[in-house]
């Protein structure tokens, strides 16, 4: 059986998309592209981990700075 990827079937509410408005929706798009480079192959366990964890820590050092800025995440 075939194996079924994701495609875009339409954009609603187009908009820019920046890190300061969309740093979860970014966040989530960058784990995602992460794991389909591991299931193509293209990223091997050990750099599929090393990159997810540095995105982790990215996510979570915006996150601490939107938090001292007042700000929810």
């Amino acid at each position: 059986m075939a194996r079924q990827y994701a495609s875009l079937e339409r954009i609603e509410h187009n908009r820019k998309i920046t890190q300061e408005t969309d740093h979860t929706f970014l966040y989530r798009l960058q784990d995602g592209l992460l794991l389909a480079l591991k299931e193509q192959g293209q990223l091997n366990e050990m750099q599929y981990r090393h990159a997810q964890d540095r995105l982790d820590r990215q996510y979570r050092e915006w996150v601490r700075k939107l938090q001292q800025k007042g700000e929810r995440p």
